[in-house]
Order: structure tokens, then sequence, then C-alpha cells
């Protein structure tokens, strides 16, 4: 009986510490409070660009096939010359345009030997890379290595005159290497007759008078019954660029990166049944035909100065056939050189190309 008591005890103080606890026993929920204040609204980000769009506008078609089909018909892939000139490189090679491109025009040739083995491709042109991606999208190819920036003429036609020439965009790229060197006072010695000497095997400026024939300037104008037209005035300098007649859509082994231009481009322009080629409405041959009149009276009279079968003139190889030729006779070669390298028949500038050839023919004409 009293173990029964004992253990009744502590079950009953058991109970009575339990009561006691701490831990809460849940009620029923109180009613909703009043709603908060309205935070406020965020600003809205930016959208994000379509990365498949940004992509695609420069890896596209054109640029995996085109590009790349339409460059192997150029002379310009891979065109590299000899070793000999170190001032060739500059333009013709890889490494001598981008360092050209760097520096300056300047001397390729170090100490180790000349400066330059790997051929044009497509980085000799174009930096490439991401970086200017956006620029090039909104329509100014940045990765060029130079677009838009003037081109400062690596000679000077007029003695302490820099030529800078600005064809605006990315036509540019062509003015850098399309220009004429070796001036016409590097070329010659002056006689106490008054007659000169051609110092050079190859009289006339270097070839890639196509800017400065566009421009229309650069020649000897001699003065004449033909007015010359004012300089940057002609017609495909004013209406047209080097990319537009150029590199226009691919079409028959033209058009793109080819750099032979589309006659189709020609067709926005120049109207009428007479475009069927590029001698349209027979402007080429007129040049042509002039050329070789101006040749013939070289020929008249400087006879060392023979002519080739076609009528065009030949620089004759021996330093003697250059000697004492009356002044006016060197200013005709010059000219005659000028439009020669173009090798378009004035067709970058024809009322240029007609006033010097007319010009120049009637001075000689003159002559005895």
């Amino acid at each position: 009986m009293n173990l029964m008591k004992a253990v009744f005890v502590i079950a009953l103080s058991l109970i009575l510490v339990n009561c006691t606890s701490e831990d809460p026993i849940p009620g029923p929920m109180g009613p909703q409070g009043p709603a908060g204040t309205n935070g406020t609204n965020g600003t809205n980000g930016t959208n994000g660009a379509d990365g498949s769009n940004i992509c695609l506008s420069c890896h596209n078609a054109d640029f995996k096939v085109v590009q790349p089909a339409t460059f192997a018909l150029t002379p310009k892939n891979g065109s590299k010359l000899g070793y000999g000139d170190r001032y060739c490189k500059n333009c013709h090679y890889d490494e001598g345009y981008k360092q050209y491109q760097a520096n300056g025009f300047t001397n390729m040739k170090d100490a180790s030997g000349p400066v330059g083995v790997t051929g044009i491709n497509c980085t000799t042109c174009h930096s490439g890379g991401h970086g200017s991606a956006a620029l090039a999208i909104s329509g100014v190819d940045a990765a060029l290595r130079n677009g838009s920036s003037a081109v400062t003429f690596t000679e000077q036609w007029v003695a302490g005159v820099p030529i800078v020439m600005d064809f605006k965009n990315n036509s540019n790229t062509c003015v850098t290497c399309h220009q004429p060197r070796d001036p016409y006072r590097t070329q010659i010695t002056t006689n106490s007759d008054g007659t000169v000497n051609i110092t050079s095997s190859r009289p006339g400026p270097h070839y890639g008078t196509q800017t400065v024939l566009l421009e229309g300037f650069f020649a000897h104008e001699i003065p004449g019954t033909v007015a010359y037209p004012a300089k940057g005035t002609g017609g495909h300098r004013t209406g047209a660029s080097c990319v537009k007649c150029h590199m226009g859509a691919a079409k028959n082994g033209a058009g793109n990166h080819s750099f032979k231009p589309v006659l189709d481009n020609c067709k926005t322009c120049h109207t009428g049944a007479g475009v069927v080629n590029y001698d349209i409405n027979g402007g080429q041959t007129k040049i042509k035909n002039l050329m070789k009149d101006l040749a013939k009276e070289i020929n008249r009279v400087a006879p060392l100065w023979t002519l080739d079968a076609d009528g065009g003139l030949v620089v004759p190889s021996s330093q003697a056939s250059r000697d004492n030729l009356k002044d006016v006779v060197a200013k005709a070669v010059w000219n005659y050189r000028l439009l020669y390298y173009d090798h378009t028949y004035g067709l970058h500038n024809p009322k240029y190309a007609e006033a010097l050839l007319k010009n120049t023919i009637a001075a000689l004409k003159l002559l005895p």
C-alpha cells in the first residue's frame, strides 16, 4: 500500500510539471490585418540583342562562300613581288601592308634581308575580331585596317604640298595603294639648253593611277583649246565610289571581292542601247584612239620612242634614247603613261582624259 501511494505521488508530480511547461498551445488564427503601402515600380531593363542575328550578319553565306570564291578571281589574291624592291612590299605583301598601316610608307628592308613573305589575303585588309562587330553591323566596317581615314600620298605633285585624298568610307582602303608614285620631278634632269633627260627606264607614275584620274589631277595639264574639268568634279567621282562600282553583287565572275566591276552597276546611271559593255557609247574607243594619236606624235618628234603592233608607245631601253628631249615631249610621255597605267582607257574620268590627250597632241603638232 505504501508503495502504491509513492507511485501515485510521483505520477501526480509529473502531470503538474507538464501543466506548467513554457511551450505555447496554439490558438485560433486572428483576423487579416490591413494591407501595406505599394512599393515603387522597378525600371525596365535594356533588351538584350538577338545573338543569332548579330552573328549571322557577318557569318553568313556571303562571308563563307561568296567572298572567298570571288577573291580567288582577283590578281590581288596572294599577290607578291620579288624580293628586289623594298618599297613594293608596302602594298604587295601581307606583312608590308600591315607595317604600312602601322608606320606609314617605309623602306621594308632590314639588316637581315627583305621583309615580307606572305601574299595578300583576307587579313591583309581586314583586322577581324569581334571588338568591331557593332560598328561593322551598323554599316562602318571598322575591321578594315584603313577604311574611312583620309590617305596622305607617299609623293607630292607640288613640292612641299602634301596630297591628302579622302574618298570617304571604305573606298579609302583602295586609295591606300592605288596611288601613283615616282613624280615627274624625280625622273628628269634639265640640260643647259633647256632640253631634259628622262632618267627612269620606267617613266611615268607608278601603276595605280586610278585615284588621281578619278579626282582629275597629277598630269601635266598643257594649255589648249579643250577645258580641263575642275578637280573632283568627274561623274564617277561625285556619283559613284570604288566600292559601289567594283564590289557590287557577285555576277558572272565579277563583283564582290573580285574587285571587277559589274556592268549592272553602270546601268543605274548609264541608260540606253549603248550600254552593252564598258565601252559605253564608244567612250573607251575614243580615248584609245587618242592615246594612239599621242603615241604617234611622240614617235614623230622623238623617233627613238617607237610604237608596238597595236600603236602603243614603247619606252626605249637605253638612256641615250631618253636624253635631250624637249620639255613638252617629256611631259607628253608622262601624260601618256598616266593614262596607260590606269588600264581603263579613261573610264574613270573620260572628260579629263579627253582634254589631256587633245591638248597634249595639239602641243606636239606645233613642233617640227
